[in-house]
């Protein structure tokens, strides 16, 4: 499909709309077929919701299920609310197991399980165990509907297997071998099953080293293992080891987003959102985000009080006034490219809590660096304005130190927030500029004091 906002995609609009306008069904059938279900998906939500649904109910069930699956949150739920239960019920049976159950678990409880109740045993049985699973967990996220094979098997019995299982099954490009236990023991790719000979074992031909996830473990520590493999997909193993499912690189490139954008809105100082910022009401959005402006607010006014405590020394010499800003936004600055460099590092597995005295090295030599390149510009620039050599090299030192400071300060904030198991972004952004603006004062005060002997 065209990309949004293009001709292509306006005509698609367009003809769609004079279609059901002209209550030509099968025309707009016809046309949608053609689309894929991810197309399909971000066409519909350009329509209104009576469009949308009368278009979504035109769908065949299986395409039904993959558009509603690639919906957004509020869009999703005005389709629930508009399909017969029923109907509803019949796309939760087509869906994946882990899309399914991600689905009903954005619905409130009550309605969540009003449509559970009319999905079929088995089906439903599966949802309720992910379901089961905490939020933001490998067990919630993973499909339980995984292939096992046995080592003992001959290749040849693998695939005859293989061709009995319904095409549905997540056998992806890894079959997972288990024992009687349900014990995960080994890994076979598909290529190596077709390329070696039908009549060798699975034992003779697995890979007994596999690496696999916990099923209550964050879903980050799964999103990153994929990522560093290079996995197609990744099994869920339980306490003992059981197979219990498996996680695809798609559930996983869902988690890699979702957790960049609740990073990235904690780096601006907000707590993230649940749901798509539109969906989100303004009492929600403001409570989110209150508590933490009220945080930065009282922060800031350290850097108000340090300055009632130089006062003396700000009258004395006025000029000392015309950098502060320079001063503390550069330190804020500084602090702020560490902080966030280290905290991505951090949710990539790059660094670990053992790392805490090699990274304070890292950026002090880094600070340093930085620091003397941002002094000696400084010290021009002060000289420019005409304010004498001693406030110059008071600027100097101390744009030098508030940088060497700030790279000190935005290595370890992040290091010691994850050892006392609080997300490291929360102290980034807006925080560390916080801290940096007073401390820098401070800094700038007391060399001023030294120097020119205020």
């Amino acid at each position: 499909m065209a990309p949004f906002g293009t001709p292509g995609l306006e005509a698609l609009v367009a003809r769609l709309q004079a279609l059901l306008e002209g209550r030509n069904l099968q025309g707009a059938i016809q046309l949608l077929q053609k689309e894929h279900p991810s197309d399909i998906a971000d066409l519909l939500e350009l329509f209104d919701e009576k469009q949308r649904v009368q278009l979504f109910r035109l769908l065949n069930l299986e395409d039904a299920a993959e558009v509603l699956d690639e919906m957004s949150a509020e869009a999703t739920l005005g389709l629930v609310e508009a399909v017969p239960d029923e109907n509803i019920a019949d796309l939760l049976e087509e869906m994946a197991v882990d899309d399914a159950a991600a689905l009903l678990s954005d619905l409130p409880e009550g309605r969540a399980e009003d449509l559970l109740a009319l999905v079929g045993p088995g089906e439903a049985a599966e949802i309720e165990k992910l379901l089961a699973h905490p939020d933001d967990t490998a067990g919630r996220l993973m499909n339980s509907e995984v292939v096992r094979v046995r080592k003992d098997w001959t290749l040849q019995e693998t695939l005859e297997f293989l061709r009995s299982l319904d095409p549905d099954a997540e056998t992806l490009a890894y079959l997972y071998v288990a024992d009687e236990q349900e014990r995960l023991v080994g890994v076979l790719p598909l290529r190596d099953l077709v390329t070696h000979s039908p009549d060798f074992r699975v034992g003779d031909v697995m890979d007994p080293n596999v690496v696999s996830v916990r099923v209550d473990a964050d879903q980050e520590e799964a999103a990153r293992l994929v990522s560093q493999y290079d996995f197609f997909a990744i099994p869920v193993v339980d306490s003992e080891g059981r197979l219990v499912g498996v996680i695809t690189h798609d559930d996983v490139v869902d988690v890699l987003s979702e957790e960049f954008t609740e990073d990235f809105q904690r780096l601006g100082g907000s707590q993230p959102l649940e749901d798509e910022y539109l969906a989100t009401s303004v009492a929600t959005v403001f409570q989110k985000r209150v508590g933490w402006l009220l945080v930065l607010f009282l922060t800031e006014m350290l850097t108000g009080t340090v300055m009632r405590l130089y006062e003396q020394e700000m009258s004395a010499a006025i000029a000392l006034a015309f950098f502060i800003p320079l001063l503390i936004g550069t330190g804020g600055n500084s602090g702020s490219q560490t902080t966030s460099t280290i905290v991505r590092a951090l949710a990539l597995g790059e660094v670990q809590l053992r790392d805490a005295w090699r990274l304070l090295w890292h950026e002090f030599k880094t600070g340093f660096l930085l620091g003397l390149v941002m002094a000696i510009v400084g010290f021009v620039r002060a000289l420019l304005w005409g304010t004498g050599l001693p406030l110059a090299l008071t600027v100097a030192l101390a744009l030098f130190a508030i940088v060497l400071w700030a790279n000190i300060i935005g290595s370890l904030l992040p290091v010691l927030a994850e050892r006392f198991r609080i997300d490291p972004a929360v102290i980034s952004g807006p925080v560390m500029s916080t801290l940096i603006d007073a401390t820098g004062l401070v800094i700038y005060f007391s060399l001023a004091r030294a120097i020119i002997g205020l």
